[in-house]
């Protein structure tokens, strides 16, 4: 039930069989339908999610200057990441993001509480957990360096290299969101051949 889990921890590092357990015995799974809000803009992340199946995305609305508010995508997650709203996970503050399923999904989780309790007593589920951070922290830093320095068919063009798959599964609004160029932009460079 949990395998992929616990697998994709072992991938990370070679994990011992109490570490295992004990993990085994504090995840949920929940299966949700596309379009379902995990997390909403105020409310305090306390679970630490793994997408068996399915498509998230993380975002939030700002404001465009002319006193209206856009939708902005922050990240996606698909089938093996971990996600959660990064700040107000660490920092038990209201979150300022949401968190929406984009395809019908498949998620286990494990609350704050119980992963820190793991963290306190157990060093590799610590080391673990501060491998997943520094990766994320890498994705994160590579896409902030190509959102400064690229030109918008560059962007494009790095997404669609680095992320084949949610190339051709996210919809493409979300795509120019998370790019920070228009839909119609993308809409033209993707038909170019």
């Amino acid at each position: 039930m949990y395998y992929e889990f616990i697998s994709s921890l072992s991938e990370i590092l070679p994990v011992e069989d109490q570490t295992r357990s004990l993990f085994q015995q504090r995840l949920k799974i929940v299966k949700v339908p596309k379009g379902r809000v995990l997390l909403s803009d105020g409310e305090t992340c306390d679970k630490l999610w793994y997408l068996q199946s399915g498509l998230v995305r993380g975002y939030r609305f700002a404001a465009d200057g002319q006193g209206n508010f856009r939708d902005v995508t922050d990240w996606f997650a698909s089938e093996g990441d971990f996600f959660h709203a990064a700040d107000s996970f660490s920092k038990q503050l209201p979150s300022r993001e949401y968190i929406e399923t984009l395809e019908p999904s498949v998620l286990i989780y494990i609350t704050r509480a119980d992963l820190y309790e793991l963290y306190m007593n157990h060093p590799q589920a610590c080391c673990i957990g501060r491998i997943i951070a520094e990766r994320l922290l890498l994705t994160h830093q590579e896409l902030l360096r190509d959102m400064r320095t690229l030109s918008a068919p560059e962007k494009l063009e790095s997404f669609r290299t680095r992320s084949r798959e949610l190339f051709n599964r996210v919809p493409q609004k979300y795509i120019a969101s998370y790019l920070g160029i228009s839909e119609n932009y993308v809409s033209k460079l993707k038909s170019r051949p």
